[in-house]
């Protein structure tokens, strides 16, 4: 199938495609005769693979070590300690985001509205010492 093909089976950007295979992602496709790409099932199982460790928030270079893995089939351990450290970041990303809506939240209990102040800005400046 054609790149153009690829992106709509995957409902992927063609230039997110490119660069994929630029970053070492994504494994080059054969070229036909005419210098078109080719890809295969494996490419959209390949893709499909990369879009979801992305939606996870794994990064570009631990993506490439998981497909590594994947095609190797060796060094599982690595790929345990992979998602093991991207869970790790998903709490203290929720621990933070926690603590945003904790600050949001109390400077929307607090804000009354009056024409002499704002307590939405008069919190948020609060925090900023100012």
């Amino acid at each position: 199938m054609k790149i153009s093909e690829l992106s709509k089976s995957t409902h992927t950007n063609i230039e997110t495609i490119r660069y994929y295979e630029k970053q070492g992602v994504l494994q080059p496709p054969k070229r036909l005769a005419n210098g078109y790409r080719y890809y295969d099932e494996k490419s959209v199982e390949q893709l499909k693979f990369i879009k979801k460790c992305r939606t996870l928030g794994f990064s570009l270079e631990n993506i490439k070590a998981l497909n590594r893995i994947k095609f190797s089939m060796k060094d599982h351990y690595q790929a345990d300690q992979l998602v093991l450290n991207q869970l790790i970041q998903v709490e203290n990303k929720i621990s933070q985001l926690l603590e945003i809506k904790d600050f949001l939240q109390s400077i929307v209990t607090e804000s009354e509205h009056n024409e002499e102040e704002c307590k939405a800005i008069e919190g948020l400046k609060s925090e900023c010492n100012l």
